[in-house]
């Protein structure tokens, strides 16, 4: 009867840990598809920066602790003058705005050559304006000296970040299409003036 007993036991404590590592693996499983769909993310929207000009990525402690070590040490040292510990952080949005004016502008200085041939003080105003930059400021002969003075400079530039969905394009008997085809958040961007970069970091929830 002992025997018996000791024998039915063993069952109910296989049983139980047959139970509890199924829950152990399936949990492990669910953490691990996780994982890998984060990062595949991560990889498909750094793939499609350099077009979009915008990337949403998600890290862990580890890596964002890596990323800011490696890639963004300036970032690192303000947070570490700040005091602003990383376990703080929920998300880092990085933009960059670049533009660059390639139009040539000329100005007529013949009335400072004739002022410097007649030996006579002069300033002619200048400005340089379109929609996104305005200089301003004056060429000047005084003393003998010929000079360009800068006095104001304004840059302004408007940016809109819009988030829409689309289908994913596929192909049935070899004609690509995007009916039916699995939904996926994308971004665009529209700038006013120059290029603007949108480079944001989640921090993963644990």
């Amino acid at each position: 009867m002992l025997a018996l007993l000791k024998i039915e036991n063993l069952k109910v404590y296989a049983i139980v840990a047959g139970i509890l590592f199924a829950i152990w693996f399936y949990k492990d499983w669910q953490h691990q598809k996780a994982e890998n769909k984060r990062q595949t993310e991560n990889i498909e929207q750094l793939r499609y920066f350099d077009s979009l000009k915008y990337a949403s990525q998600t890290y862990s402690k580890k890596e964002l602790n890596e990323y800011l070590e490696y890639n963004r040490q300036d970032l690192q040292q303000f947070l570490k003058d700040q005091k602003i510990a990383t376990r703080k952080i929920e998300r880092i949005i990085t933009q960059k705005l670049t533009y660059q004016d390639n139009v040539d502008r000329s100005v007529n200085l013949q009335p400072i050559l004739d002022a410097i041939n007649k030996r006579q003080d002069i300033k002619i105003p200048v400005v340089d304006s379109t929609d996104c930059l305005i200089i301003k400021g004056y060429v000047a002969f005084e003393n003998d000296t010929l000079s360009l003075n800068i006095t104001d400079r304004k840059f302004k530039n408007k940016s809109d970040v819009v988030s829409y969905w689309q289908r994913n394009q596929w192909k049935i008997l070899g004609i690509k299409t995007r009916l039916f085809g699995r939904k996926k958040a994308t971004v665009i961007i529209r700038d006013n003036c120059g290029n603007t970069e949108t480079f944001i970091i989640n921090k993963k929830k644990n």
